[in-house]
């Protein structure tokens, strides 16, 4: 435990930094080590404990146990969505401040917090930033920060997890190449049973189906543009059947947010959802595979705190 004395956060005397060693390539805490002797400098007015994780329930545990005031998690979207697991355990006067420097493949979290995915540059980023209220999602028991979504789009996240395990590509790259052997070789319709603020229940086939809290997915796909974390919203969109080259076209406009006005793309905003499903299909949450055929999901607003860069962070009403 080191005594630091630097940046300025209102209400935070304590933080607890966990250093993901698995992430970049098991190269996590050797980024980590690089990045210290700055993080002394700019955090130096704090109580600062610095752990490394072991797996997805020390995670969780951690995060519904610390004392600490604050969260920096040194990792990608996988470990700091179990932390969110264990701060959602917490009641809400005592769940922690959450932040992160990204050194995973995705960091569809940390661009929501606009911080730079340059682990130097986003460590300067936390440390001038700025508290923030944001929403956070959930799914029958597992909550999200940034993304729900089905079909292939999911079959796409699984498998990029899967491929980051034998390949050194990361992030945008990677999910572009698996999401077009995944269109040319998965792609198929499924049927959705499903309802949105209890209304009257809807039935129709989509080869997409998104329900998100953040702007992001697979590594930077903008798939709600206009999402932000803290509007009391969940960003909605559907693709319905089409053709496999008309699928890989609509991943390019998805690339870059422009897809929204194409023939197939259904857009809503929503406070809660249920979806029933025939069979079970790819199903994913922050990047992680869920299984079911019934989902009931809804929106916690203004549930965690998080610290957000000081611009470019996709939130607007806090």
């Amino acid at each position: 435990m080191v005594a630091m004395q630097g940046a300025k956060m209102d209400s935070v005397n304590s933080i607890l930094v966990l250093v993901n060693p698995a992430s970049s390539d098991n190269q996590g805490r050797q980024i980590w080590e690089g990045l210290q002797p700055r993080f002394e400098q700019l955090f130096s007015s704090y109580i600062c404990t610095v752990l490394e994780t072991e797996s997805s329930e020390h995670n969780i545990e951690l995060a519904a146990t610390t004392d600490a005031d604050l969260i920096i998690s040194v990792s990608g979207d996988g470990t700091i969505h179990d932390i969110a697991q264990g701060i959602m355990r917490r009641p809400r006067e005592e769940r922690p401040m959450l932040t992160m420097l990204p050194i995973g493949s995705g960091n569809d979290f940390a661009r929501s917090l606009g911080i730079p995915l340059d682990p130097s540059r986003a460590l300067e980023a936390i440390s001038a930033g700025r508290r923030a209220t944001i929403d956070v999602g959930r799914c029958n028991e597992t909550y999200f920060l940034e993304t729900l979504s089905f079909g292939v789009d999911a079959a796409i996240a699984i498998n990029t997890y899967e491929k980051r395990k034998t390949t050194k590509s990361r992030g945008f790259i990677l999910y572009a190449r698996v999401a077009v052997s995944a269109i040319i070789h998965e792609l198929r319709k499924h049927h959705f049973r499903f309802s949105v603020d209890g209304g009257l229940p809807l039935e129709e086939d989509f080869v997409i189906f998104a329900i998100q809290n953040g702007r992001t997915y697979g590594g930077g796909f903008q798939i709600t543009p206009a999402a932000l974390l803290d509007d009391g919203l969940l960003n909605v969109c559907m693709a319905t059947d089409t053709s496999k080259p008309y699928a890989l076209y609509t991943l390019s406009r998805i690339a870059g947010g422009k897809h929204e006005q194409l023939r197939i793309i259904r857009t809503l905003t929503a406070k809660q959802l249920t979806i029933d499903l025939d069979e079970e299909i790819p199903v994913q949450n922050d990047g992680e595979a869920l299984y079911g055929t019934h989902f009931e999901i809804a929106l916690l607003p203004q549930a965690i705190d998080v610290l957000v860069a000081p611009q470019g962070a996709a939130v607007g009403a806090s």
